[in-house]
């Protein structure tokens, strides 16, 4: 992305915003990108160009640039600890509820903000007021963001460092690296050069050069959590000084922005927000690694430790009339083609699991709940589903569902599990059983549905969730859906639509690789098999995800969703190496890798892949291999071939973008069927494949190439039809 490209982005930004102007700062390591501005600082009493040089109140980013730095600065230097009360800085009833990391971290329980401007004056007389309201403060319990808390670590600064905290601020953060134009209370030379704010009846004029803010404004404008003034220039000074170590150690960032510190709260650092997300109103870089924070005003820091990518946004969206203020869609349209072009194949993805955590389970709040998942449901640190739940104490878990393999995901193929009673019932959907009954729904208000599917038509996660809908439509329960990333992308789809199903792994006229998510799975089976119910179906969306993009590609834990999925590579080849199990072959169960390989006793993979043309297999390896099938207790007790000498061909996805396993499945299917009299179709086969239509394909001498080609009219209809809750990577770049 050049100059002229992030010019164009800023432009586009002010313009959906209807901000005045912005000034924005791009650069990666030691090269800047671009500095430079779009419209105006000033539109009253006259209009005013934004320039690169623009001083623009940096509203709560005061929080991360000041107060943060000079929090840990005083840590390293043994003066602070962050498990300290805050009553040893600061001895005031009540205060001794929390401790230094709750305020950091905004967990204090303390509120967000209260219009005491309106009463008080300086900053001791907020401090008072803050302990005296901090009686009922339950630290540790939620994130709930706070200009009180870093009000008070303000004054922890002044206590400790003995000196005034904008003073302090100075000394050892501005001036060490040259943020000429960084400060508290402007100059009023430097007024001169200050983007104004709103232009307030309370106040009486244009507010130009002094913090907006006003509880800030009511401390005389030096405040932790509001106040400094800076340059879009300094702000690089201060991002590239931060990310290089220069101004705290590198163990000490790393300590900072380590995702998970905050249970209840993932993505809050140590003062900066980390890992953002696409549907915030925040801006973003689509990394774990990326960290940042914002301004009411309309400023906005986002930086990549991992690429060193950092991007500067300053405005003052309040200018003139604060009612014009639109700071989501001038971030968004900033921040989001910026991401397109430095992040065009990675992600932070973010499971459905992981919004409801960052939304306080507001979806859950005061309903009896009924839930359908297994372990593999994780969110993006690793915790399983009831882990993730249980940080919330008050939710009202009734019934907890399982799929096939059990909850723990541990049994075997079509192994039935046994349902168990514990304080809360855990209840088998596979085998006898298919379905919630209704003196189990009787006591639930709503039903959650977080299954890892892994996009393949076979796979009977979505069978059990399509047989939990319809009993939920006969009783009238509503459904949730967290959803998660299709793990073999959304934009690709391979295979005939079913012309029979309703068996478990062919539960819906769909293409074999469907392209769909779980909750957009569960929109297409409302519109097809429920429209005439009044059943209610939501789905709480993965945010960071675009349909081109497979697992590899998303930053998110692994957790094999059954026993022979073990990594993603093994999802992407059962789409068709699952084709297997209905032939006389060993599909690689009873082997470290299952759906990876295919053979037999019999097979003879050199006069095999012969046949097998190189068209056939793209991003595909295959290659001969021996190997023994053996007993795997809990993954294949008695596969095919047990215990026998296996001649067969392996599998080893190279370029996951063109890699199309279901046409390198019906290549190699059909090249053993032309060598090997010994082949032999299972009834299951076409059970599988949605009817007999590829069985008779291949009997009938068609390449697979002709195969492919035949069906895909038929999945270019299906994919204009289907339910799409994301975009792709290309309307991603044209925000």
């Amino acid at each position: 992305m050049n100059h002229e490209h992030i010019r164009a982005a800023l432009q586009r930004a002010v313009t959906y915003a209807q901000a005045p102007g912005a000034v924005a700062c791009v650069g990666k390591g030691e090269e800047r990108l671009f500095l430079g501005g779009s419209g105006h600082r000033a539109l009253t009493p006259g209009e005013e160009p934004a320039t690169a040089d623009t001083v623009y109140d940096l509203a709560s980013l005061t929080k991360v640039v000041a107060t943060t730095t000079a929090v840990m600065l005083l840590r390293n230097r043994g003066i602070l600890d962050l498990n300290q009360p805050v009553s040893d800085f600061i001895p005031l009833p009540n205060l001794n509820r929390f401790t230094l990391r709750h305020l950091i971290t905004h967990t204090s329980g303390l509120e967000a903000w209260r219009p005491w401007y309106t009463e008080l004056s300086g900053r001791l007389q907020y401090v008072e007021r803050i302990a005296a309201e901090a009686g009922g403060a339950q630290p540790g319990i939620r994130r709930e963001y706070s200009d009180f808390g870093f009000i008070l670590l303000a004054r922890v600064v002044e206590q400790a460092a003995q000196d005034t905290f904008d003073g302090f601020c100075m000394k050892h953060i501005f001036e060490p690296l040259q943020m000429k134009d960084t400060c508290f209370t402007p100059s009023a030379a430097l007024r001169e050069r200050c983007a104004p704010t709103e232009d307030s009846i309370e106040r009486g004029r244009l507010i130009r050069g002094e913090v907006h803010d006003d509880n800030a404004f009511a401390q005389g404008g030096v405040s932790g959590h509001a106040g400094l003034f800076s340059t879009a220039e300094d702000l690089e000074r201060f991002c590239r000084a931060l990310m290089d170590g220069r101004v705290l150690p590198m163990e000490t960032l790393d300590e900072m922005t380590r995702i998970g510190q905050v249970r209840c709260y993932p993505w809050q650092g140590l003062g900066w927000w980390l890992d953002p997300c696409v549907s915030g109103a925040n801006g973003f870089l689509p990394a774990r690694t990326a960290m940042g924070h914002t301004g009411w005003t309309g400023t906005c820091i986002w930086m990549d430790r991992a690429t060193r990518l950092y991007a500067i946004l300053l405005s003052n969206t309040c200018h003139p009339d604060k009612t014009r203020r639109n700071n989501r869609e001038l971030r968004r349209r900033f921040y989001t083609p910026i991401a397109a072009a430095f992040y065009p194949e990675t992600t932070n993805a973010h499971t459905g699991l992981d919004r409801l955590v960052r939304n306080a389970f507001d979806d859950l709040r005061g309903k009896r709940l009924a839930l359908l998942a297994n372990t593999a449901a994780v969110d993006q640190t690793g915790r399983p589903i009831l882990e993730t739940l249980g940080l919330e104490k008050l939710l009202q878990l009734r019934y907890v569902y399982s799929p096939e393999h059990g909850f723990t995901g541990s049994a075997e193929a079509g192994e039935k599990v046994a349902s168990s009673q514990e304080s809360v019932p855990f209840i088998s959907l596979y085998g006898d059983r298919k379905q919630p009954s209704r003196e189990e729904l009787k006591n639930v208000d709503l039903f959650v549905v977080d299954l890892p599917d892994i996009g393949a038509r076979y796979y009977t996660y979505m069978a059990t969730m399509k047989d939990c809908m319809e009993a939920c439509a006969a009783y009238k329960v509503p459904m949730l859906i967290l959803d998660r990333p299709n793990p073999v992308g959304g934009a690709i789809l391979e295979g005939p639509i079913a012309a029979k199903y309703g068996s478990p792994v062919c539960c819906a006229p769909i293409p074999i690789r469907h392209g769909m998510t779980l909750g957009e799975l569960a929109l297409y089976f409302k519109q097809s098999f429920f429209s005439r119910t009044s059943l209610d179906v939501k789905v709480c969306l993965a945010d960071n995800w675009w349909r081109e993009l497979q697992f590899d590609s998303c930053s998110l834990p692994w957790v094999a969703p059954s026993p022979n999925i073990p990594a993603s590579e093994s999802a992407l080849m059962y789409v068709g190496t699952c084709l297997f199990e209905g032939l006389n072959l060993n599909e690689g169960r009873g082997t470290k890798t299952p759906f990876l390989v295919c053979g037999a006793p019999w097979l003879r993979p050199v006069r095999v892949l012969k046949k097998v043309k190189e068209s056939d297999h793209p991003g595909i390896s295959i290659k001969g291999v021996m190997y023994i099938p053996e007993s795997i207790p809990g993954k294949a007790s008695n596969p095919k071939y047990r215990d026998q000498l296996c001649q067969g061909i392996t599998f080893h996805v190279t370029d996951r973008r063109t890699a199309r396993p279901f046409t390198a499945a019906v290549a190699v299917i059909s090249a053993i069927f032309q060598c090997h009299p010994e082949l032999q179709w299972d009834p299951f086969f076409d059970t599988l494949a949605g009817g007999p239509w590829i069985r008779e394909q291949i009997v009938s001498g068609r390449s697979a190439q002709d195969i492919v080609e035949s069906i895909r009219p038929d999945l270019e209809a299906f994919d204009a039809s289907r339910p799409r809750l994301y975009d792709t990577l290309e309307q991603r770049a044209l925000v």
